[in-house]
């Protein structure tokens, strides 16, 4: 993994998709790592038949369906392609390589900017603080990081975080120096002390704090607004074949059996994911399951649309992006309707 760090104010969100695109379809030339991994299958029929290419992050939502076993009886296959973020999502979107893709708030308004022909057929919110602003010991305050660096990744949900944290103290994204690095590196640029501060995970504040116990959070999803909703997309193209629409608000039903099954089955989801794919000792992955590790799926209503809205506006605001554009093409009446209707027949547990 390169240990490059760029650092950066301003970034265009169209570039960033560019060269994402550039990562995909170079992708079998670059080890995983870069942004993408082969395809892996799972399924619940045998032999060939239809397919539904899942684009992933992380291997999460791969783990997921798997560990629980919901895929079992399903008429169609699933493809899993790895990605290393939402932007990375978006460009195997733009590269035609998948059906459905999951990604944060900030790359779901960069497919609408970006014109990609794509709709929500499902948003969630994470249980506990699953992201924070994490500092150095020492800042105790966001108001401290005037002038210093701070990590985010530029183009996903975590700088759509990190400018809300930003912006609770009076601070814009030009009001710090942006140290822009890879999602998987957000934690270890405050170990090596290029960054006061860093949008981390879960799994990164834990691991930071285990060798740095009077590093503070100074912000976490729950303590800034609106609410960040995690995004399941798919292509116009695959909501326009009968077939293909009824296999994906299935795999959807699917998914949200597979947040029930985490959620009762905790336990198991540490050992299966925070151990196995993501390499955390069994104690640092109670640590996180503690903290959060499950998502609750939501029903797509006009809140959900205007905190998507709002981080266009925040964007714009920040001088990220240089002017305002509505959000309203990434909503389908119609596909809103049947997932809302599908979550009043799948009671959520949690």
């Amino acid at each position: 993994m390169s240990r490059f760090i760029s650092r950066t104010i301003l970034a265009s969100p169209l570039a960033v998709l560019l060269a994402a695109l550039l990562a995909v379809i170079t992708g079998c030339a670059v080890a995983p790592a870069a942004g993408q991994t082969a395809g892996q299958t799972a399924s619940g029929s045998s032999g060939s038949g239809p397919v539904i290419n899942l684009g992933d992050q992380q291997q999460e939502l791969q783990t997921l369906l798997r560990a629980s076993g919901v895929l079992r009886g399903a008429r169609y296959r699933v493809n899993f392609v790895e990605f290393d973020s939402g932007p990375l999502v978006d460009a195997g979107f733009a590269a035609h390589r998948i059906d459905v893709g999951t990604m944060g708030d900030l790359p779901a308004s960069l497919a609408v900017r970006s014109g990609l022909p794509v709709k929500a057929v499902a948003v969630d919110l994470p249980i506990g603080a699953s992201e924070y602003l994490l500092a150095k010991p020492g800042i105790t305050a966001i108001a401290q990081l005037r002038g210093k660096p701070v990590a985010y990744t530029t183009g996903t949900a975590e700088q759509a975080f990190a400018l809300r944290a930003l912006k609770s103290a009076g601070l814009t994204q030009a009001g710090v120096h942006q140290v822009n690095v890879s999602l998987l590196q957000l934690g270890t640029v405050l170990e090596s002390g290029a960054a006061d501060a860093s949008v981390v995970s879960v799994e990164q504040k834990v691991d930071y704090q285990q060798t740095h116990p009077t590093a503070k959070v100074l912000a976490n999803v729950d303590t800034v607004s609106p609410p960040s909703y995690g995004y399941l997309l798919a292509t116009t193209a695959a909501l326009a074949s009968p077939v293909k629409r009824a296999d994906i608000s299935d795999l959807t039903r699917r998914l949200i059996l597979a947040q029930n099954w985490a959620k009762t089955h905790q336990s198991q989801w540490v050992t299966d994911y925070y151990v196995d794919v993501e390499h955390q000792t069994t104690a640092a992955a109670r640590l996180i399951l503690a903290a959060g590790g499950t998502e609750t799926y939501e029903p797509i209503t006009p809140a959900v649309s205007s905190a998507l809205q709002g981080v266009v506006g925040l964007m714009v605001g920040a001088g990220a992006w240089p002017k305002t554009f509505s959000v309203a093409p990434l909503y389908s009446a119609a596909v809103s309707r049947r997932y809302n209707a599908l979550l009043r027949e799948v009671p959520q547990h949690g």
